[in-house]
């Protein structure tokens, strides 16, 4: 059984005595998500599939924000309805003020090698896991008078990302799923909304293959009106804006915290597909043949 911290030892903040779940809390940007959280007094829950990566991400908050409140973690699958309704609940043992999710992921392939399952996995990790959040968050948030749900797209959810067409299309449909339910759920005072970050480093490690070769990393950097890679802090502020009285009369919006990069064209990453594909299957794709 969790132990509920006492909410009037928090930090004074906007979101002293309130919870916050964090679902994806384990990685770069959740931590840094729930650190933010935690100095605005917040008593955090973190949520994600690894107990000793959550313990050790708790232990960073603490670190990070000395006086806060004791994170909670909840061992679960994003992906699966149950768990994230079992986090939900621990989360709520201290009345939900905000539930955030930072899950996802996609698959480099052309559209002419893309197959159904590969589209249907990308859509779990990037729209089944946000639509669980809504839904148990939505409920409990509704049962406290109100409060904040975000969720986190991609600079991919707005451009076409040639070569990535699963990744872009679910987190499209991610945003689609955030402007429904900020409509449906508004008048309970729940509001919804979705950062779109571009590609940020987290921990100052490269932030995974679409920087790994230095030619595409320059360029893709170089590209941006802000030529810079993002840090998690940065995705981090912008959800604790959205989590705080200061956007309370934002609802069913998408924040770029990318650069500028939608001011741009998106990276090509025919390199990228050649790599995790193989060039028998791009060159297949680009002749006009299914592989």
């Amino acid at each position: 059984m969790s132990t509920s911290p006492d909410p009037t030892s928090a930090p004074p903040g906007p979101l002293a005595g309130r919870g916050a779940l964090v679902i994806g809390g384990g990685g770069g940007f959740g931590r840094a998500i729930a650190a933010a959280l935690a100095a605005d007094g917040a008593a955090v829950t973190i949520m994600g599939r690894t107990e000793a990566t959550l313990r050790a991400a708790a232990a960073t908050v603490a670190a990070a924000v000395p006086g806060a409140l004791p994170v909670r973690v909840s061992v679960g699958d994003s992906a699966l309805d149950q768990d994230v309704a079992a986090a939900v609940r621990v989360a709520d043992e201290t009345p939900l003020a905000a539930v955030v999710t930072t899950v996802g992921g996609g698959t480099f392939r052309p559209v002419l090698a893309l197959d159904a399952e590969t589209l249907e996995y990308d859509f779990r990790r990037n729209v089944t896991t946000a639509l669980h959040a809504i839904r148990h968050g939505g409920q409990a948030l509704a049962a406290h008078g109100g409060g904040s749900i975000v969720c986190t797209s991609s600079s991919a959810g707005g451009h076409s990302f040639p070569f990535m067409p699963s990744y872009s299309v679910s987190k499209a449909a991610l945003e689609a799923l955030v402007r429904v339910a900020a409509d449906e759920l508004g008048h309970l005072a729940v509001r919804v909304n979705v950062v779109r970050p571009g590609i940020v480093a987290t921990d100052g490690k490269n932030p995974g293959l679409l920087l790994a070769d230095p030619e595409l990393a320059a360029a893709t950097v170089a590209e941006k009106p802000l030529s810079r890679v993002g840090r998690a802090e940065d995705v981090a502020a912008a959800v604790r804006f959205l989590c705080g009285p200061e956007s309370s009369w934002i609802t069913g919006a998408c924040l770029p915290v990318e650069g500028g990069a939608h001011l741009r064209r998106a990276p090509r990453l025919e390199k990228l597909a050649r790599i995790v594909g193989g060039d028998e299957v791009v060159d297949a794709a680009l002749a006009g043949r299914i592989p």
